[in-house]
């Protein structure tokens, strides 16, 4: 399910291939006899100088220059060519970096209030202690998490490297646990089941080839001998992290990808020495159409180099085969440019193309789904055409709810299912979606995707049959 409208354009977790330091230029006003830069320096000095509401705007001279900069990084020719300001730089870096202090665990919160576990990362103090996806957290030490989650989260990440107890109910049995909140780092989870393993990687930090490592050895020491991999909404991070996990799985000096830059040289980048292969019968790799980048190239070096034992499953993936290299100013900003390709082990070019999977799967409509900003003015009445009145009833059909059509037009039937909605939620039963039954619609969907993504989500249960036969 999408909490935004869903953006097919600029990527943002692409491949970083090493990081330099820049020189930061609080200035451009050179006297250079280029015709370009003296028109540049005329406008400078015009909008600095005569423009009426010079005056009125706080540090004209840095807001120009941001956006000078942001300009000339905005290129039709390359989307992922681009200047972070200081809050985009902080963003973009912590994605990257792909670690956080805390238990380590992706939730949701439920009906009650508590923390319902969607998954636990791998050797994160939860993973440690032995919490498991499906638990529900419902409290920590004095706190309840149904008196607020937000203040319970923020207990825990205050209590790095310090014992707390975890209240929690698994089975419906209550339980407790110790456990110590400490750095994790957030793009490794694994499960394992009677006879395969399932790998979730949500992106590539510096972290991820080693936690893989971890969790490949981890399925084999209980012989387990065939894996799900599961790369759907990953859209990349660093390309040697993704070297580094399919050293995990290929044997060593293997190509892995290759780099084209500029000039045309090719570099042939093979197996990191420093991990073992981890064999495996049966490897299924999960995809759709945020796959990108890192998990693309991936994709690329299992399935040419393990073509017998590697399955792809989903929807064809982004199609990102570009890398960028980024800058680091002094001042905290940064940007990053594209410097080459890269491609596969035999040389296939995937960008602006993507991998279609071997077995296509579509994936629920709930969680494919496009929708605008909801405000609080807005209201969706029966009998009318608005873009957000086919989530509205996409949603609810999703939930089993009657409804006849789900397209941009909300027709009285649907308003109908609406209104049941509305009833079994405690919401005036008006047949009119507002901002609050908006709302309560997108935390019951959201909590039902997560509930069935282990049990009726197409895409994974298609993995699942494939790797059990």
């Amino acid at each position: 399910m999408k909490l935004t409208k869903k953006v097919k354009g600029i990527i943002l977790a692409l491949c970083i291939i090493s990081f330099g330091l820049g020189v930061f230029l609080p200035k451009f006003v050179t006297s250079s006899t280029n015709e370009e830069q003296k028109k540049f320096d005329k406008i400078y000095q015009i909008l600095t100088t005569k423009w009426y509401y010079s005056d009125d705007v706080k540090n004209l001279d840095d807001t120009l220059m941001e956006q000078a900069i942001t300009g000339m990084t905005s290129l039709e020719k390359d989307p992922h060519t681009n200047y972070f300001d200081l809050d985009q730089a902080k963003a973009f870096s912590e994605e990257l970096d792909g670690s956080t202090v805390g238990l380590g665990f992706g939730y949701y919160e439920n009906d009650e209030g508590n923390l319902v576990l969607t998954n636990v990362y791998l050797n994160s103090a939860a993973d440690q202690a032995g919490l498991q996806r499906g638990d529900i957290i419902t409290g920590v030490d004095s706190y309840a998490c149904k008196d607020g989650i937000k203040q319970v989260v923020k207990y825990i990440q205050s209590k790095a490297n310090q014992t707390i107890l975890v209240k929690f109910i698994r089975d419906g049995k209550d339980k407790m646990i110790k456990a110590k909140p400490q750095s994790f780092d957030a793009t490794v989870v694994c499960e394992a089941y009677k006879d395969y393993g399932v790998i979730t990687l949500t992106s590539f930090s510096s972290m991820t080839g080693k936690d893989f490592n971890k969790a490949m050895k981890r399925l084999s020491s209980q012989g387990i001998r065939k894996v799900i991999v599961d790369l759907r909404n990953n859209t990349g991070g660093y390309l040697n992290a993704a070297v580094d996990v399919a050293s995990s799985l290929l044997p060593k000096g293997k190509v892995v990808v290759q780099e084209k830059d500029k000039d045309g040289k090719i570099t042939k980048r093979k197996t990191n020495d420093a991990y073992q292969q981890v064999k495996m019968d049966k490897i299924i790799l999960l995809q759709n159409d945020k796959t990108a980048s890192a998990s693309e190239a991936l994709i690329g070096a299992l399935k040419q180099q393990l073509p017998k034992k590697v399955t792809t499953v989903g929807t064809t993936t982004y199609g990102k085969g570009t890398e960028q290299e980024q800058v680091s100013f002094k001042d905290g900003t940064s940007m990053k440019y594209t410097v080459g390709k890269w491609l596969t082990p035999n040389g296939s070019n995937i960008n602006e193309k993507g991998f279609k999977p071997d077995v296509s799967v579509e994936d629920e409509k709930a969680n494919e789904v496009s929708y605008e900003s909801f405000k609080k003015k807005d209201v969706i009445a029966p009998d009318t055409t608005v873009t957000n009145a086919e989530a509205l009833q996409v949603f609810l059909a999703y939930l089993g709810y009657d409804v006849d059509r789900t397209d941009m037009y909300f027709s009285p039937t649907s308003s109908e299912a609406l209104k049941q909605f509305q009833s079994d939620n405690g919401i005036v039963a008006s047949g009119s979606c507002d901002y609050t039954t908006w709302k309560k619609l997108l935390k019951k969907v959201g909590m039902a995707l997560q509930d069935q993504q282990r049990t009726t989500n197409p895409q994974y249960r298609k993995a699942v049959e494939m790797i059990e036969s």
